[in-house]
């Protein structure tokens, strides 16, 4: 098999252990006169085991995809840079949305930024055209990349 689909059997086996979890929990208190419609204890060995599976699956994926580590958290940082660049206040011109108008004052507030809206809608763009070529990169390893399971 090879990477990408370990990727995607990770993900479905997450799923998988998401959904034991929630039928343990939801399930496992019943009224006493009720007929038990789900074994829970089944259910406990069949998590414990799903759960065995995801270790050993993680940890094939994690050693087999060392060659791209750098991209990988290259990738992730450079999500996070695009979530605080959208975060940037870019708010300039006259406004009454300062402390002061918080506080009862009518006074209007002239604003000025360091970095504008253009500025950081250039730095977005930047890092979202590397993320599409890490990606890329990765997308492209992961295809490429037997591992056994």
């Amino acid at each position: 098999m090879n990477l990408a689909k370990a990727l995607k059997t990770k993900s479905r086996l997450a799923n998988k252990i998401a959904t034991l979890q929630n039928d343990i929990q939801k399930h496992n208190s019943i009224p006493t006169e009720q007929e038990r419609k789900i074994n829970v204890a089944e259910m406990m060995v069949e998590l414990d085991a799903a759960v065995q599976d995801m270790i050993k699956l993680k940890l094939t994926i994690f050693i087999a995809s060392t060659p791209m580590r750098e991209t990988i958290l290259k990738l992730a940082e450079t999500k996070s840079r695009i979530a605080f660049l959208r975060g940037i206040d870019i708010h300039e011109g006259k406004g009454k949305e300062s402390d002061n108008y918080r506080f009862g004052s009518n006074d209007e507030t002239v604003y000025t930024v360091e970095f504008d809206i253009v500025h950081v809608r250039t730095e977005v763009a930047k890092a979202e055209a590397l993320i599409d070529k890490m990606q890329d990169e990765l997308d492209t390893f992961n295809h490429n990349t037997d591992i056994e399971i």
